[in-house]
């Protein structure tokens, strides 16, 4: 697959958009619901620019958005006016590193101008411009209204190439485009009559925008721009660079307002790049020749920041940084260069921009403001409209009329704003803490449409399903589906990990959906009572009453099956019953459990099973769930301990929880870093009214506890000292006095990924102490394995079939933390399910057959895409106050109907539409097509003496009718769709790969498809590992050939008609290829009949 770009010709664009328009209502895949159809008389559009009416103030950044004609027309659609067009130079035959863009969370590239010739690049805006042009008409837009669009050119890097024959070339162009915009109208009077008598206006542009090197002399920076403006007479831009505000400063602001602690920027940069007094020097100067001249001059805010590359993803040792981590940077150099200048500044605006901020920009009185990595994430171009939107909103809010009135006090407002940059959440490297919602499956040319917050819940939650009931106001429907694979929907609707928020989709825009508070409204609000299936006559014994077991009985009875729940202790609910009352209420899990037990399950308390699991058999059960968890703390090696005040986490808890309070003293230590360790912090507080030490021997990045639970613990004035070790209880008279410990740093990364704590000698230190609790864990009881034929592995678990949880012991299967070691409540119910539908295998009935739930209707695509275009803060339930929480009143209240109804229809519905790949795509390389689901069981062949038998089969499935296909033609392999995929792969390759000419499909070897009609009919032709086959379709037949075989095949059923050998074959060899190619043949030329493929 090459990576070089390939401009269409004009007609066909102009034919793309008007058919594509016509059939789908979108334009290059931008639905007509997420253009931005312009208003009479907006508020925010700025009257005069370069002598021009600009009817929004923002637009594409100068970058992969405005390279290829479709680009800048996407960019327009949605809103962009002010065009920053690629930036250009001498040198037009340069060789990019690929991958070159890194958009996961702040922005990297290593790629800053135009991959195109400079003759292509003129031409691509060109051709741009006359769409532009076109494009109301074709919309049915008033005409009337002036189309307020500017296009700024951008020229780099050094005088000598910028006064080249080549480039004085290229400026003359877009200045003066009579020539390509005669061809143009030629095309429009044969091809577009009723579009030929559209003005078009010959000048593209008359400003421009210098771009050089960072590290470019500021001298050399001078004699550019007085050029452009002496001898061009081009309004001009200087674009300037971050390093302005000084090494000490921008480093103090990434690493310690900000937390990119990662982040290397060698000296050099700031050495090598204009000094800051140098710079206001030259705004200065530049000013008064634009003055001169009867021109504007400007300073563009702020260029990327070169930096060592620390993340790996891209290709050699430095890359530049974009987005979100770069604006509070630039506000403060904008703010300290207006202050200095006495507010005499102008500013063309772009970093980390973005619908939240765009209006506190524009405030500052910069304008126009474009973005790029912004536009780089999920949703697109489509962001663009949510600004406007926004700043629209802001104006008529504070009663402006006019950018010039919200700027009023734009110094004061540049200040302000600056300073908030600073301290906004939203800047700080922790806002995003979840790596990109991905999951772990490869990337498949079909069947790609996933959820990804459904893979890291161990029940396989529906969570989209369950949102759309709830934004629907059906709470019953919504209980009805998590109960469907979660029995304790209380439960985990308040103590969940909440793994699934991880993965969310939009952890990509803003903050994940608050799933877990969701799942509380629906089981606090919503109705459901599962019934038990009708009696199959089978009795199943589950031995322990946590969360594994509930669940195990819960889907028994649910099957019909008997269950007898054996519990030692005097209450169900296991270690759950330990959590405290501030994070789950007694009665929420006593519902949970009534729910269960309500469908006939027989519950034997204070029953401990003392003999070997398989003796239950014999007592008339058909099988037997293990579920015995970790009933001990761990033992650890601290000599001292049995002094008394010192606790062990499981039995403090245990007391608390049944309304006990063991005394504490004042001053508590916890020793762990767990969930656990963090319970006991917050209830000892509770407790003694004091503040807790948790010490712990590792940093806090590499806690086992959540993160909600530490920011809990410390937002309650708790404390945790990291990197020390307990080495010794220190006792007074018996009783606990002091904790010695040792101070730690850390070694090499261990198997799980954490470094290890390595004690530094002579650092040891005491800490003062009345009680001390040890939360390092706990183990099980495996007692009643003596005599078992259950084998047990190297980690004192029981060990089990993966898929199943069976023992060795036929008929006893287990699950819960007896197997996994402690894990959390929702995998000790997947663990519980799972058996329940392996025992209901075994003993041959039907799984739980009245779960089947009713589905939502699946929400219109158009709607799902608006929302995938829009960032949406969450709405969180309410807390208690820190002051408030010294009892044990739980601490965070339940989401209203109305607020939970919100703050579901902020899921993406990922389970319906992706699209990922085609919105994040600049070049529009990525499209999605529509087909009929395909379940067809084929032959599987194999050539023996001349002749091809049926030695077995093979079934070929392709359900979604919502696909992929790659245009090689459009792609230089950014790696931007890589970086947005749900799945581990690569769209560009691993999507079909359509080439829209016969000459780019032979030009290259890879792998790829190419349609065209023929006189035998549609024909696709795909290469795949060098191998070519063709298959042509015409009426109800479908003819295939490849290298070894001919056969033809019914279209309808896809049943084989005929099959014949052309050459033997070593191996087996199946016509799946051919359902695929039909599959994209079909889809393609159905669903995009606008593509440049020889197609009606």
């Amino acid at each position: 697959m090459s990576n070089r770009l390939t401009g269409q010709p004009f007609p066909v664009l102009l034919r793309w958009i008007t058919e594509e328009l016509k059939q789908h209502q979108s334009i290059f895949g931008l639905h007509r619901s997420q253009l931005y159809v312009p208003p009479a008389n907006p508020p925010y559009a700025i009257p005069e620019l370069y002598g021009q009416y600009l009817g929004t103030p923002l637009g594409p950044a100068a970058g992969p958005h405005t390279q290829l004609a479709q680009n800048i027309v996407c960019a327009w659609l949605c809103g962009g006016r002010f065009i920053e067009l690629k930036t250009v130079q001498i040198m037009d035959e340069l060789e990019i590193s690929r991958p070159c863009i890194d958009a996961a969370d702040e922005g990297y590239n290593v790629e800053w101008s135009q991959e195109l010739k400079l003759e292509q690049s003129a031409s691509e805006y060109v051709k741009a411009w006359a769409l532009i042009h076109l494009l109301p008409r074709i919309l049915g837009w008033d005409e009337h209204l002036p189309l307020g669009t500017v296009f700024n050119m951008s020229v780099g890097y050094n005088l000598e190439g910028i006064q080249s024959q080549s480039i004085t070339r290229f400026m003359e162009r877009l200045r003066d485009a009579s020539e390509e915009l005669a061809q143009i109208r030629a095309v429009l009077r044969s091809g577009f009559p009723k579009l030929a008598n559209v003005e078009i206006p010959t000048r593209l542009t008359n400003n421009v925008t210098l771009s050089t090197m960072h590290g470019c002399p500021p001298d050399e920076v001078e004699r550019i721009a007085s050029y452009l403006l002496r001898e061009c007479h081009l309004h001009t831009t200087v674009k300037l660079n971050p390093t302005l505000l000084g090494a000490d400063e921008v480093r103090r602001i990434l690493r310690e307002d900000l937390g990119y602690r990662e982040i290397q920027i060698p000296d050099p940069v700031f050495e090598h790049d204009m000094q800051y007094g140098r710079a206001v020097q030259l705004i200065r100067q530049l000013k008064s020749v634009a003055d001169a001249e009867h021109l504007s001059f400007a300073i563009k805010l702020s260029n990327t920041l070169a930096m060592g590359n620390h993340r790996g993803i891209l290709p050699g040792q430095e890359m530049y940084m974009s987005g979100r981590a770069l604006y509070p940077i630039t506000m403060n150099l904008f703010h300290r260069l207006a202050k200095d200048l006495g507010g005499d500044l102008r500013v063309s605006y772009s970093a980390g921009a973005d619908a939240f901020n765009i209006v506190d920009i524009l405030a500052t009185g910069a304008r126009p403001v474009t973005m790029a990595t912004d536009l780089l994430k999920p949703g697109g171009y489509a962001r663009l409209r949510q600004s406007i939107e926004q700043l629209d909103t802001a104006m008529h809010q504070r009663q402006v009329s006019s950018l010039d009135e919200l700027a009023k006090d734009s110094l004061a407002n540049l200040e302000r704003s600056a300073r908030e940059a600073l301290r906004q959440p939203r800047y700080k490297k922790n806002y995003h803490p979840y790596p990109l919602p991905r999951v772990k499956s490869p990337l498949a040319a079909f069947d790609c449409i996933t959820a990804p917050c459904k893979e890291p819940c161990a029940v396989c939650q529906d969570i989209p399903e369950y949102a759309r009931w709830i934004a629907e106001g059906d709470l019953d429907r919504a209980l009805e589906t998590i109960l469907a694979r979660n029995p304790l929907p209380g439960v985990t609707g308040h103590i969940c990990t909440q793994l699934c928020q991880t993965r969310c989709t939009r952890n990509n825009y803003d903050q994940p959906v608050a799933i877990r508070d969701l799942k509380r409204v629906a089981n606090e609000r919503g109705v459901s009572a599962p019934a038990a299936g009708p009696d199959t006559g089978y009795r199943v014994a589950v031995v322990g009453g946590g969360p594994s077991g509930l669940a195990a009985a819960y889907f028994l009875a649910l099957s019909g099956v008997h269950v007898t729940l054996f519990e030692a202790r005097d209450r169900l609910g296991g270690m759950v019953c330990l959590a405290p009352a501030f994070r789950l209420p007694e009665r929420i899990l006593q519902a949970d459990i009534q729910r269960i037990c309500s469908l006939g399950i027989e519950v034997k308390l204070n029953h401990a099973i003392t003999t070997v699991p398989e003796e239950l058999l014999k007592q008339g059960f058909s099988a037997v769930y293990v579920a015995y968890g970790f009933q001990r703390d761990a033992e650890l090696d601290l000599p001292g301990k049995d002094a008394t005040g010192v606790h062990t986490a499981m039995a403090f808890l245990e007391q608390v929880s049944r309304g006990e309070k063991p005394y504490l003293g004042k001053k508590t230590l916890v020793i762990g870093g767990g969930n656990t360790a963090m319970d006991a912090a917050r209830t000892a507080q509770r407790l003694t009214g004091n503040p807790v030490t948790v010490v712990y021997r590792r940093t806090v990045h590499e806690m086992p506890a959540t993160m909600e639970e530490r920011e809990d613990l410390l937002a309650e004035g708790n404390s945790i000292l990291e990197l020390a070790s307990p080495q010794r209880v220190l006792a007074k008279q018996g009783r606990v006095s002091e904790l010695r410990c040792i101070r730690n740093r850390l070694g090499q990364p261990q198997t799980d990924g954490r470094r290890e704590p390595v004690a530094i000698p002579g650092s040891e230190f005491t800490l003062e102490a009345d009680s001390i609790i040890i939360a390092t864990g706990q183990q099980p009881d495996l007692a009643f394995l003596t005599g078992s034929t259950i084998a047990v592995n190297q980690g004192k678990r029981v060990r089990v079939d993966e898929r199943t949880g069976q023992t060795d012991a036929p008929g006893v299967y287990a699950g819960g933390d007896v197997v996994r070691g402690p894990a959390t409540i929702i995998q000790a119910c997947a663990d519980g399910r799972r058996a329940a539908e392996a025992i209901c295998r075994q003993l041959r009935v039907p799984f739980a057959p009245t779960l089947a739930s009713v589905h939502s209707p699946a929400p219109d695509p158009s709607r799902i895409k608006v929302a995938r275009s829009r960032l949406a803060l969450p709405i969180r339930p309410k807390a208690l106050p820190v002051a408030a929480r010294s009892s044990f009143a739980l601490v965070q209240s339940t989401l209203s109907i109305s607020d939970a109804r919100s703050e579901a229809e902020r899921c993406l519905q990922c389970s319906v539409l992706c699209d990922k790949c085609v919105e994040v795509c600049p070049n529009r390389a990525n499209l999605a097509y529509t087909c009929s689901p395909i379940v067809t069981t084929l032959p599987l062949y194999e050539s023996r003496h001349d002749r091809l038998s049926i030695v077995g089969e093979q079934v070929v499935r392709i359900e979604q009718t919502r696909q992929i296909v790659h245009l090689a033609d459009l792609c230089n392999q950014c790696g931007n769709c890589a970086t947005f995929c749900v799945h581990e792969g690569e769209p560009f390759r691993d999507k079909p790969a359509l080439y829209l000419t016969a000459s780019t499909f032979r030009s290259v070897d890879t792998d790829g498809y190419y349609i065209a009609r023929e006189e035998a009919g549609l024909a696709i032709t795909r290469r795949s590992g060098g191998r070519l086959a063709r298959l042509i379709w015409k009426g109800d037949q479908l003819w295939y050939e490849n290298e070894h075989l001919r056969a033809t095949l019914h279209r309808l059923n896809l049943s084989i008609q005929q099959v014949q050998l052309k050459q033997s074959l070593a191996g087996t060899l199946t016509l799946a290829d051919a359902i695929e190619m039909y599959v994209v043949l079909s889809g393609v030329s159905a669903s995009l009949p606008f593509l440049p493929l020889g197609l009606a």
